[in-house]
């Protein structure tokens, strides 16, 4: 099965899109996706540091589980809570796109590639911010706007929407 993904030009913002056979492999380019949009990854050293996600002391949330909306779900697969479910639903989409922001902003690390971790978690592996060419704006936040997360036609596919 094929996996990739891309940005597509948004009006103020950047949409990404990320497809892949498994959950974890959409995730991982949804990650990238959201990377590539400010940094050069091609000349980017080893990583050489990791971050647990969803990080201790993350509120987990509750998630559908199906990555599927519930009626009353105000974001798809999200647990009825924007942004707030880790789960399989869009809730998880967002709280890591969100970490990668925040690793940006707050440690100064980028994310360079992501891995299935322990008890069905994702490792963040990390370079310092000045180890990679800077080629965009640096993303500010996750909106809801046409967030998805979920299965279609047999494969994994996210769309979110960045504000930079």
């Amino acid at each position: 099965m094929s996996r990739g993904h891309r940005a597509v030009p948004h009006t103020a913002d950047i949409a990404l899109e990320a497809w892949a056979g498994g959950r974890e492999e959409c995730l991982a380019e949804a990650v990238r996706a959201l990377v590539e949009s400010f940094a050069d990854l091609s000349t980017a050293p080893a990583p050489d540091d990791d971050v647990g996600f969803p990080a201790p002391g993350h509120d987990g949330g509750e998630a559908s589980g199906d990555g599927e909306a519930a009626a009353d779900d105000p974001v798809p697969g999200g647990g009825g809570v924007p942004g707030g479910g880790q789960g399989d639903g869009a809730g998880m989409l967002i709280a890591l796109l969100e970490e990668v922001i925040y690793q940006v902003e707050v440690h100064g690390r980028v994310v360079v590639d992501v891995r299935p971790g322990q008890e069905g978690g994702l490792r963040l592996a990390t370079v310092p911010a000045e180890a990679v060419e800077q080629v965009g704006a640096m993303p500010k936040a996750v909106t809801t706007h046409g967030l998805r997360f979920g299965r279609e036609d047999g494969e994994w596919r996210a769309r979110a929407v960045v504000d930079v």
